[in-house]
């Protein structure tokens, strides 16, 4: 069983609890493959029993890698059903104002909304799992980023307790993953019709579906991705 963990970090502070993720879902036997926002495709998500989806927070929402991964990736994926019936869930690390930190549930919500639009069967964070006081939102984990005075927090010092929740959250997603493994959801919908999709496949035959390829017009990549 594959686990499927997508992140963009900026600053690692996302890659230090997808790490925890991580951790959790092996802990519960499952072969988990980490990729960047920048490096899944669809063939990983096509592979894996669950995808996971973990966000730095900017602006209120999901980083562009991550959104540019939705639209480049998680579309051909709502198009053909690949994801209904595997499970999703999301986490995110946020700075700014506030508790939880500015936008993390907002971010949350986002990348939520396009798993439940893919089909998935979503996992979210009840508020008895360990942690939960520390990173809980009831959609994901997420941990602070910055101190009140807007200082960054060091990846390495994020809050441990917080560090639970993110653990356990794999875990869950794992043995979610595990019980579901066979199980076909109701299909036969109409839509998109037979000639719709022979259509799109003859225009991706033209260009691989499954290779990110990088635009001339992106921004040159300066963060840190781990």
């Amino acid at each position: 069983m594959t686990v499927l963990i997508v992140v963009d970090s900026w600053q690692g502070h996302a890659a230090r609890v997808a790490d925890e993720v991580r951790s959790g879902a092996e802990s519960e036997g499952a072969v988990v493959v980490m990729r960047s926002a920048d490096e899944a495709t669809l063939a990983d998500v096509r592979q894996a029993a669950a995808l996971i989806m973990g966000s730095a927070v900017h602006q209120r929402g999901m980083t562009w890698k991550m959104k540019r991964f939705v639209d480049e990736v998680c579309e051909p994926v709502w198009f053909y059903d690949d994801l209904v019936g595997k499970v999703g869930a999301v986490f995110t690390a946020g700075g700014g104002h506030g508790q939880a930190g500015g936008g993390s549930e907002q971010a949350q919500i986002d990348m939520m909304a396009n798993l439940a639009a893919c089909g998935a069967i979503l996992v979210p964070l009840p508020k008895c799992t360990p942690g939960f006081e520390h990173a809980g939102v009831h959609w994901g984990p997420t941990v602070k980023t910055t101190d009140e005075a807007m200082n960054a927090i060091d990846p390495s010092a994020l809050d441990a307790e917080a560090m639970q929740a993110f653990f356990h959250h794999g875990a869950n997603v794992a043995r979610v993953a595990r019980s579901l493994e066979g199980l076909t959801l109701a299909r036969g919908n109409r839509w998109p019709s037979a000639e719709v999709v022979a259509g799109r496949r003859a225009f991706e035959a033209n260009r691989p579906s499954d290779v990110r390829m990088a635009s001339s017009a992106d921004p040159v990549q300066r963060e840190p991705h781990s």
